[in-house]
């Protein structure tokens, strides 16, 4: 016998226990060195997957979209314009041909058409020439304004509204306008203002300068020596506009005005006469240089200025207008600004695009459907990560004892903590919602058949879409290019003379290229499969429930048996025989000394009765606090076992 009481409680030695901690803490890290590893190489192969997938998807659509924008620009103009069939295919050709020729898209030559055609007339698309013409004029433009079609046309369709150009001959307009944008082009690199404030200039002065016989050569130089003054874009054009307007009252002068100037000998009716050019009108008004007074009361103190520098500085008007007139600027300085590696490299993709372009036409615009096939195939591959996430959480699932024990011991470890810091951080009760969601799945698992049935049913139809739509976009891709190699057969033999090799060829090739037959297999994959999946997921359901069983609780009244001496009867004394109670005895004593055959654990509930709770210091404080205060429980426990055990 010993008087030893024995209690499963065991107290390492500071050195010991920083070494057992030491071993544990590299095992762990280890272990997760190499989960780590494996969740990245699987990262990476789904990353691999879906980074093909992207870039097939971006090469079909590169494929795709220079035919698919020029398809759109050229069904936009024939409904602008009405012209169709023959003429519409012709003007396609021009806008083809002056992208490989000044770099650029064929859709954007497209679209300068329609900027052509809605600002001046839907009547020139009648005339494809002329059309070609107008938008090569346009493309020259846009050169000297940093590659801008847009404003390009813009700048020369104001000016042709501007002046009225006729456009019952088309052809003529569109000389007329190549001449208007030399001109232009002209006057920018002789002046200060460039195109776009030209542009601005004449949309204010145009018309007037129209109304008034002024050259259009002549009303540019007007425009450059105004904006040397102070007087850019649309301000230039509203000053020109007023001083012309004031020319040409003539005999409505105000009467004062009129006196003044018979002082001076200045011929009223020669101020708008119509026959001479602006610098010829303005040089009768200067004696007005000399007389501010005057130069006000006739042209207005806002206009007075603008009056000033027109009047002053016709010979500098003269000089611009000889300079612009006639010339070939535009093309010249266009060529030079085309010898750059930069518009080299745009007409050698514009050739590239044009191939594109050739291919999507062959199919007839059946390559628009693998962009949109490619697409919905990038789509299911950027979601490849959700649904390897509801697999891992299916999979979680599965192992529903794992999570149990898993939610016994944080309970049981953290009770203290839990308390303390769900009062101190409301934000907690997220995480306790999310895990309150957790174990109730885990119940659900446990304790429902029909819900684990609905679990693994789910699964298995999960998967059987997963496999149709995996399926489905590699058929998809089959048929495409099955399809594209059908045409180039078909038009193979259609040129050989072999009509029906040709025609049965090209009927196969449009119905892989509708993608019918993918579809068809994928419905018909859907409808097969459905059954097999519902029978799998009960089967795997029933497999289950077979393995691990119903487990039934343990149900007691809620008393909880008092705390005794180990080795003692919970249950009291009650009668017995003699040579029971004799042996009983026996037992007991022999119980009592050695800690009897009973489970030799003492189980220390640790409820919040040493103020824990209520500690007011910091948290690293609190954990040494409860650390103390445990050890000390323990050891009063110890002690009083020790003594009831004599």
């Amino acid at each position: 016998m010993t008087n030893d009481l024995l209690y499963n409680i065991i107290v390492q030695m500071q050195g010991q226990n920083k070494v057992l901690a030491s071993v544990n803490n590299i095992q762990r890290s280890t272990t997760n060195m190499v989960q780590s590893i494996n969740r990245q190489l699987s990262a990476i192969k789904l990353n691999a997957v879906i980074d093909n997938i992207n870039r097939v998807a971006d090469g079909i659509n590169s494929l795709n979209g220079p035919g698919m924008n020029l398809s759109t620009s050229m069904h936009d103009l024939s409904a602008m314009t009405g012209v169709a069939g023959d003429k519409l295919k012709e003007i396609e050709g021009y806008a083809r041909e002056a992208a490989k020729t000044f770099g650029g898209s064929a859709a954007e030559g497209a679209e300068s058409y329609k900027l052509v055609l809605g600002q001046l007339s839907p009547e020139i698309a009648k005339v494809p020439t002329a059309l070609k013409s107008m938008g090569e004029t346009i493309q020259y433009t846009s050169k000297l304004m940093g590659g801008d079609t847009t404003a390009a046309a813009d700048v020369l369709t104001t000016a042709m509204n501007q002046y009225g150009i006729s456009l019952e001959d088309p052809t003529e307009a569109s000389k007329v306008m190549a001449a208007m944008m030399n001109v232009m082009a002209a006057a920018a690199g002789e002046g200060a203002a460039e195109l776009p404030q030209i542009k601005e200039a004449l949309q204010q002065s145009g018309m007037a300068a129209k109304s008034a016989n002024v050259a259009f050569e002549e009303t540019n130089a007007a425009i450059q020596v105004l904006d040397k003054a102070g007087k850019k874009g649309s301000e230039g054009g509203v000053a020109l506009r007023n001083v012309l307007a004031t020319l040409g009252q003539g005999r409505f002068l105000p009467k004062k005005v009129q006196e003044e100037f018979k002082k001076m000998g200045i011929n009223i009716n020669k101020l708008n006469d119509p026959s001479l050019t602006l610098t010829q009108r303005l040089s009768n008004l200067k004696p007005l240089l000399n007389d501010s007074a005057l130069l006000s009361a006739m042209f207005g103190k806002e206009n007075a200025n603008a009056a000033l520098a027109l009047i002053g500085q016709t010979d500098v008007i003269d000089q611009l207008t000889a300079s612009v007139k006639g010339t070939t600027a535009a093309y010249d300085q266009a060529a030079i600004i085309m010898e750059s590696p930069a518009e080299k490299n745009a007409r050698l993709k514009a050739s590239v695009d044009d191939l594109k372009i050739t291919l999507f036409n062959a199919t007839n615009g059946w390559m628009g459907y693998a962009s949109v096939v490619g697409d919905t195939a990038r789509d299911l591959a950027n979601l490849a990560p959700i649904f390897s996430g509801v697999g891992s959480a299916l999979s979680f699932l599965t192992d529903a004892q794992k999570v149990s024990a898993v939610w016994t011991k944080v309970v049981t470890a953290g009770q203290w903590l839990w308390n303390s810091s769900m009062l101190a951080f409301p934000a907690l009760w997220i995480v306790a919602g999310i895990v309150a969601l957790i174990a109730v799945v885990v119940t659900c698992w446990n304790k429902f058949e029909g819900f684990r049935k609905v679990v693994f049913k789910g699964w298995e139809a999960l998967k059987l879409f997963g496999t149709v739509i995996k399926d489905y976009v590699i058929n998809r891709f089959k048929e495409l290019l099955s399809g594209i190699t059908g045409i180039g057969s078909a038009l193979l033999a259609f040129f050989k003379g072999d009509w029906q090799e040709a025609w049965d060829t090209g009927k196969q090739a449009v119905f892989d290229l509708t993608g019918a037959g993918s579809a068809s297999s994928a419905i018909s994959q859907i409808g097969d499969g459905w059954s097999g999946a519902m029978d799998a997921g009960k089967a795997a359901s029933d497999a289950y429930t077979k393995v691990h069983g119903k487990k039934t609780a343990d149900v007691n009244s809620g008393i909880v048996a008092p705390v005794t001496i180990p080795g003692t009867d919970p249950n009291g004394g009650g009668k017995s025989s003699g040579k029971d109670a004799k042996e009983k005895g026996k037992k007991t004593s022999e119980s009592i000394a050695t800690g009897g055959t009973k489970h030799n654990y003492v189980t220390f509930n640790i409820r919040e009765l040493i103020g824990i709770k209520e500690y007011a210091g910091s948290a690293g404080a609190a954990v040494k606090k409860a650390g103390e205060e445990i050890l000390d429980e323990i050891l009063r426990a110890t002690a009083s076992a020790t003594t009831a055990a004599g």
